[in-house]
């Protein structure tokens, strides 16, 4: 039907339960009077939900979940020229928070009623979509310990940080890599690459290279390797946002990049929070067509 929503709900969020998220989701979208559907699914299910929703004649795709989850269901939404609406119920929320969208379930639902659609930048990473990040070497290891921390633990942004500090008193890992862009070639040996178009996770970690985005680019980040004392070092300036462009990192604006692993081949990645298991090379470059994206109006109009 035109003008209806379709919601997929992520059943492993870790902001709140499934069940109390439907059940506000439920009287806000029945008092608006506007036609919806709201599913819930988990794991590999998600993405196979997203793209028989978007099949349908609805005229907005909605995801509840974290960055993982709003990726998959932005995948489906793009392919098939739908609007896609953003409830943040994740643990960090980087995509919803560098559109201003509000963190509380019954304001996000808000916005997908009366927001203002806005094109944001997305990445492209050989034929998918990518919405805030992907990166190479430690950060992968980190998210592993992360999830270790979260089934023993729970999820919560406690556990989050820990992974951090137990992963930065292990060896770090070396990378060599050859990065292609339209500058040319350069090889490095580094224990983290990473790829970055959101803003406010540049903000939040002190990083700097928004001024890759403003010029419709994105910031290519490649680490100072060092031994175990320099990325606990590197960790700790991190974690108080004072890291050190051209010391500890090396930042480069581009709109397309090849990176290719001289050692192995297959590597662990990390591509918006979630952990993949990638092949070199991968080529990331500015996706051609924007996201279509309710954000909040002030927003927009500002």
């Amino acid at each position: 039907m035109a003008n209806s929503i379709e919601v997929i709900l992520n059943a492993d969020s870790g902001a709140q339960e499934a069940a109390g998220s439907r059940a506000i989701l439920e009287k806000a979208f029945a008092a608006s009077g506007r036609s919806f559907g709201i599913s819930v699914a988990a794991g590999d299910e998600i993405g196979r939900v997203a793209q028989e929703k978007a099949q349908s004649d609805c005229e907005v795709l909605v995801a509840g979940g974290g960055d993982g989850t709003i990726c998959g269901v932005a995948e489906a939404a793009r392919k098939f020229n739908k609007t896609l609406g953003v409830l943040p119920l994740g643990t960090f929320n980087y995509f919803a928070k560098s559109l201003g969208i509000p963190l509380e379930l019954e304001e996000a639902s808000r916005v997908i009623l009366d927001g203002a659609t806005v094109r944001a930048l997305v990445l492209d990473l050989d034929g998918r979509l990518v919405l805030n990040n992907t990166s190479i070497g430690i950060h992968p290891a980190v998210l592993l310990q992360r999830r270790k921390l979260y089934r023993r633990w729970g999820r919560n942004q406690l556990n989050a940080y820990l992974s951090v500090l137990l992963t930065a008193f292990q060896a770090p890992p070396r990378l060599r890599v050859r990065l292609a862009t339209d500058e040319g070639e350069v090889v490095r040996e580094t224990p983290l690459v990473m790829i970055c178009s959101n803003s406010f996770q540049m903000e939040t970690f002190g990083l700097a290279g928004k001024e890759c985005l403003v010029a419709g680019k994105f910031a290519l980040y490649v680490a100072r390797m060092g031994g175990r004392a320099t990325i606990c070092r590197l960790g700790l300036r991190a974690a108080f946002r004072c890291l050190r462009p051209e010391i500890d990192y090396e930042v480069i604006c581009t709109s397309d990049v090849t990176i290719e692993t001289l050692r192995r081949r297959s590597f662990r990645a990390a591509v918006d929070g979630e952990l993949e298991q990638l092949q070199s090379p991968l080529r990331f470059r500015v996706a051609p067509q924007p996201l279509c994206v309710l954000a909040p109006r002030e927003r927009s109009d500002g």
